[in-house]
């Protein structure tokens, strides 16, 4: 089984995780992971089915947008993708989802503050939202980067949320906290005034994901 094969099917295993929790419904979002030592990804096809996805189906393309021969039209998010990968050489792996919850906060171009300390191990703080940008677009990329800052997480605004990492499993982990975060914030919202975190007081975590899952 050549290397190329084995991301494939770890790249399945990611889409169906996600998919089992409801982070993305049939068609929506886009997943890819890192070649090791190549400027390369494997990202997942355009309209993705996430019932029935197959190795066969995920797509291997160099970061100069080049996609190798015999393969379905990758995602139409590849840029995104490709940019974060040039950018952070330490990512491994790259989830885009719809999660109900946090794109409700992109809609409202919210952020989303830093409510429970948990969000400052994982996320490093917390999660911004981009200015509008076209999907798929070039300008969407630039401003991904740029509101995602120094942390490996960031909300789109009208869109959806992207989160980064050098570990499958975190992307995974962090992109259900982010979920998690964004209902909890919204339902206090609906109670009363929001008490979030002080900076000061986030000191001590935030060294814990410097020094664990930081990719800059």
């Amino acid at each position: 089984m050549t290397e190329i094969h084995k991301l494939k099917q770890e790249l399945v295993k990611i889409c169906k995780e996600i998919y089992k929790q409801n982070l993305v419904i049939l068609g929506e979002g886009n997943i890819s992971i890192r070649v090791p030592e190549k400027n390369e990804m494997i990202i997942t096809p355009a309209g993705n089915d996430y019932t029935d996805l197959k190795t066969n189906n995920m797509v291997h393309m160099g970061l100069d947008d080049t996609v190798f021969k015999n393969q379905s039209r990758p995602s139409s998010e590849f840029r995104m993708h490709r940019s974060i990968y040039l950018q952070r050489p330490i990512v491994k792996c790259i989830i885009h989802t719809h999660s109900q919850f946090a794109s409700t906060l992109g809609i409202l171009h919210y952020d989303l503050p830093v409510i429970i300390e948990e969000m400052v191990i994982f996320l490093g703080g917390s999660v911004g939202c981009t200015n509008y940008c076209l999907a798929g677009s070039e300008d969407l990329s630039n401003e991904i980067l740029r509101t995602m800052k120094k942390q490996n997480s960031v909300i789109i605004a009208n869109h959806g949320v992207v989160v980064v990492g050098s570990s499958y499993d975190y992307c995974i982990k962090i992109a259900i906290i982010i979920e998690k975060m964004a209902k909890i914030y919204i339902g206090a919202l609906k109670i009363g005034e929001v008490k979030t975190i002080l900076k000061e007081n986030q000191i001590p975590f935030l060294k814990i994901f410097n020094e664990k899952y930081s990719t800059l």
